[in-house]
């Protein structure tokens, strides 16, 4: 296994100015070869951004960010690498299903999805799990340096591969040359994984519960970012629900912050946004009236009855009205007679 996590990493290393970074990859290892079906293939994405594959059909490495004429050499250097990894989990791959007791005569689908986080202070974090079709069999532990079965089927499976010791591989992989890779590609990438500031869009829903701000930051890189809602500069609202941080499709990342308000006379209410391409903290006021939205309510049901009452007093004294002008015209014809 440390033989594909090296193919991987040796692709590129995320930028680390500040925050923490990600370099994920996902490998697929097909057990029959299909026309149209790739058999082994690797995409691996930085900060969720897809930046190099190799595959069974192009038995080649390719870099899909923009990169310098003196990535070619290493490239070439890199396939020899993952032709040679693709024939050694095509092995494994036929282990695997003996392993578990599965027959040859059905096509099945190995998966592994690893992660490599590297902290700004220097410290990593790794996450490593392998899926048969979808179904997760083993996952690495760090701290125990091994892999733990996460079903009974697979005991026998992650019994082997500690005994190969490829965990303590890849736990020495990751944490010493990923950091070393990284020094080495920083300067290539430096400018597409660049600080990119967040942009916001502040806005409001009423409901008869009451009044909810929206805080909308989007565009920012990297990932990591605080964002809060502040009442009168120095109260922080804490939202009900937690935000999650979402990627873009451009590579920048974007998150909600909502929180539900009593609108109090003189009230203030502001965003505030803590991020790494900021040298200080944003702060966007909500400038827009909150109303109150229980009393608007109850000001627009008055108006309304206070409308119908009128009308229907107008209507009243109107029959009324012609009711008594009809009596006077029956009275003196009456007298006339």
């Amino acid at each position: 296994m440390a033989c594909y996590i090296s193919l991987v990493f040796l692709l590129g290393f995320p930028a680390v100015y500040s925050g923490s970074h990600t370099l994920q990859f996902y490998v697929a290892v097909s057990s029959t070869a299909y026309p149209g079906l790739l058999q082994y293939s690797i995409i691996a994405y930085v900060d969720d951004v897809r930046y190099g594959r190799y595959n069974s059909d192009t038995r080649r490495c390719e870099s899909l960010i923009q990169s310098p004429m003196v990535f070619s050499e290493h490239l070439d250097g890199q396939t020899n690498m993952a032709q040679q990894t693709e024939i050694t989990q095509k092995v494994l791959m036929n282990l695997i299903i003996d392993l578990l007791n599965k027959t040859h005569d059905i096509n099945y689908v190995i998966q592994t999805k690893a992660a490599c986080v590297l902290h700004e202070d220097g410290t990593v974090d790794v996450y490593e799990e392998v899926a048969l079709d979808g179904k997760e069999l083993v996952v690495f532990d760090k701290e125990r340096v091994e892999f733990v079965p996460a079903t009974q089927k697979a005991v026998l499976l992650a019994q082997w591969l500690n005994k190969q010791a490829f965990a303590m591989e890849d736990k020495i992989f990751m944490e010493n040359e990923c950091t070393q890779h990284l020094t080495l590609y920083l300067p290539y990438i430096k400018s597409y994984l660049d600080e990119k500031v967040p942009r916001v869009k502040l806005s409001s829903s009423e409901s008869e519960s009451g009044t909810e701000l929206h805080c909308r930051v989007y565009g920012f890189y990297p990932r990591d970012v605080e964002v809060k809602w502040i009442k009168n500069g120095r109260d922080e609202i804490h939202s009900e629900e937690a935000a999650q941080i979402l990627p873009n499709p451009d590579g920048t990342y974007q998150i909600r912050v909502s929180v539900g308000v009593t609108p109090e006379e003189g009230a203030t209410y502001s965003c505030h946004i803590d991020h790494s391409s900021l040298e200080n903290p944003l702060i966007v006021p909500f400038e827009t009236e909150i109303k109150n939205s229980h009393i608007t309510y109850i000001l627009i049901a008055v108006g309304v009855i206070v409308l119908f009452l009128a009308f229907g007093l107008g209507f009243f004294i109107q029959r009324k009205m012609k009711g008594l002008k009809g009596s006077r015209q029956s009275v003196s014809s009456e007298e006339q007679d």
